[in-house]
């Protein structure tokens, strides 16, 4: 066999995505990002937007297996696509990590924020249901502080 050649790293294989209720650790202190938006038109219109950004690990509900995630808030907009869901989950494409996307409202987002600069929320947990493809709707969230 020639010293050159490489060999095939074989390929990560995500298990089935488990349905029912996981829960979750945030890793560290979120990051954030705020700002104003002129969306295109027509008609155009003026968006806020804000969100905040927070590493976590969160566990099946099954077979308690523990996966790194990425958690984000998201206060709606008028743009933002009607729905009924509390949020999303989905697979990241290259790395064994899943992403949350919950929704908000601007007063809980404010809430939110305190409590984690704050550093007093700590755990979660959310309630995926059937999902297509790559994307799961999370039915329900919530998280826990201690004051």
């Amino acid at each position: 066999m020639p010293k050159n050649s490489k060999k095939e790293l074989p390929k990560f294989v995500w298990p089935e995505v488990e349905l029912g209720n996981w829960a979750g650790e945030f890793a560290n202190r979120p990051t954030g990002s705020t700002g104003h938006h002129v969306q295109p038109g027509p008609p155009e219109g003026s968006v806020e937007f804000t969100y905040l950004i927070v590493g976590a690990a969160i566990i099946a509900p099954l077979t308690k297996m523990r996966w790194p995630a990425v958690v984000s808030f998201w206060v709606r907009t008028p743009f933002t696509p009607e729905r009924i869901e509390a949020g999303f989950m989905f697979k990241s494409e290259n790395m064994p990590t899943f992403n949350l996307g919950l929704e908000v409202t601007r007063a809980q987002f404010t809430e939110t924020l305190w409590l984690f600069k704050e550093k007093l929320l700590n755990n979660f947990h959310f309630d995926v249901g059937a999902g297509s493809e790559n994307h799961w709707p999370i039915k329900s969230w919530g998280a826990t502080f201690e004051l």
